[in-house]
């Protein structure tokens, strides 16, 4: 399996891009953020999920870890296929998917492109106790907290792009704000 790629960016289409390493050009499957943020000509380090079908054979990469984990987790759910995975990928915030996965938050979940009703559903009945055990994802109590919106605020009040704000929590994983908080500051710098 191949699991990580670093080269240089030699196409970049929107939706894949084609990633020079040692002479070979690996045509790798991104999420629309990604892809944004990658210019041809720039060295990019990608974690990848390589999936072999009987007549292909496709790389899916991401700049984040956790966007790599939450898209093969998505992949095992029933019903949820490469290309919906990344769609779902492309529009979240993965702090905030595991979050709203734990709270089973049907209503968020539909709202992810291509995710209906009866596949939220079947996110969360297959992935929560997965999310919760893996990530110390715990469930709220009271009224609604995201420590991933909450931590987004924080770094932007300090003076943080929203996107930058983003960006850097995404690459965290913690179970309180300030720790998140902590950790996107690091990222940051």
């Amino acid at each position: 399996m191949i699991s990580m790629l670093k080269g240089e960016v030699v196409q970049n289409s929107g939706s894949d891009i084609t990633l020079m390493v040692c002479g070979v050009g690996y045509l790798v499957h991104v999420p629309a953020g990604t892809s944004l943020s990658l210019v041809c000509g720039d060295e990019a380090t990608l974690f990848t999920t390589l999936i072999a079908r009987e007549d292909s054979m496709d790389l899916y990469g991401f700049t984040d870890l956790r966007q790599k984990e939450i898209f093969s987790l998505l992949l095992n759910v029933s019903g949820v296929g490469p290309k919906t995975a990344m769609n779902v990928i492309s529009g979240i915030d993965p702090n905030q998917f595991l979050d709203e996965v734990v709270n089973e938050n049907i209503s968020y979940l539909s709202t992810l492109p291509g995710i209906g009703k009866k596949s939220a559903q079947r996110i969360v009945l297959e992935l929560k106790e997965k999310i919760a055990k893996l990530y110390k994802v715990r469930a709220r109590t009271g009224g609604p907290v995201n420590i991933s919106e909450d931590a987004v605020a924080a770094l932007v009040a300090l003076g943080y792009s929203e996107t930058q704000a983003r960006r850097s929590v995404g690459c965290v994983r913690a179970d309180s704000v300030e720790d998140l908080v902590r950790g996107a500051l690091k990222e940051l710098m």
